[in-house]
């Protein structure tokens, strides 16, 4: 089985590599990538390939801005942090739909349903476990509902429903709360936060240093270089800016 992986965290896609080494001795990665150009060159070669990993999320963009412009022959697991999209994926050629942090056991299984599709050379199909567990599984995944965060020697209890926005600063998150002047530490990192942790139908990294709740978006206006620049109901302790390569995607998350 020839395999392609398309990952822009490392740490992820070492992960995916170590786990079908391990697991599937004969497999050969023939080709990694981790931006929307890399999976246009790899699903260019489509005939080289047996499988493909995708993430969903590249730091460029979403992958289905690429998948919709060729005609796919291959299967796809596809890997992401948002569950959201899992219907929209099996309109090209989603064989499963794995969300990180990526359980072993379900990336065993999802190499054994891709043998099976190999071996009966057959086109795939939505197999009716995975649609059991878009219905009921991942719709019913549970995101943190409060956090323990310091204020000088003190902690506080803070609801996530009044968190205007996280921001890094100087390797430290900090949480603001809306309508509060000040701004706590929180013991997670911007990619706990992103990927296992906070709702994505309501918080949004709009950068490397920020994520932002949409409850709490007033306004948004032009800034540099096609950027946007975001007011929320909180004090600004950073700049909000959504990164160009954000921008459209972020206007279609707003408008959902």
């Amino acid at each position: 089985m020839k395999i392609a992986i398309v990952e822009d965290e490392p740490f992820t896609k070492k992960r995916i590599q170590t786990i079908i080494t391990q697991h599937y001795p004969h497999a050969q990665i023939v080709s990694t990538g981790q931006t929307l150009e890399e999976l246009s060159l790899i699903l260019g070669r489509q005939q080289e390939i047996d499988l493909l990993f995708c993430d969903l999320h590249l730091a460029d963009g979403l992958s289905f801005d690429v998948l919709k412009v060729f005609e796919i022959s291959i299967p796809i697991v596809f890997i992401t942090a948002y569950d959201q999209y899992a219907l929209q994926s099996f309109d090209h050629n989603c064989i499963d739909y794995l969300l990180k942090p990526i359980e072993e056991e379900r990336l065993i299984l999802a190499l054994e349903k891709a043998s099976k599709f190999i071996r009966d050379t057959q086109k795939p199909v939505i197999a009716p476990e995975i649609l059991h567990q878009i219905f009921h599984g991942y719709q019913n995944k549970i995101y943190k509902q409060r956090f323990l965060a310091k204020y000088g020697n003190k902690i506080k209890l803070i609801s996530v429903k009044d968190i205007a926005y996280f921001f890094t600063e100087n390797s430290v998150t900090y949480l603001v709360c809306s309508g509060e002047s000040k701004k706590y530490i929180v013991d997670y990192s911007l990619q706990e936060l992103e990927e296992q942790l906070l709702n994505p139908l309501e918080f949004y990294r709009i950068n490397r240093s920020s994520i932002v709740s949409l409850d709490y978006l007033q306004e948004m206006k032009p800034y540099q270089n096609g950027r946007l620049q975001l007011s929320l109901n909180s004090p600004a302790f950073t700049d909000l800016i959504v990164s160009r390569e954000k921008v459209n995607q972020f206007k279609e998350w707003i408008n959902k």
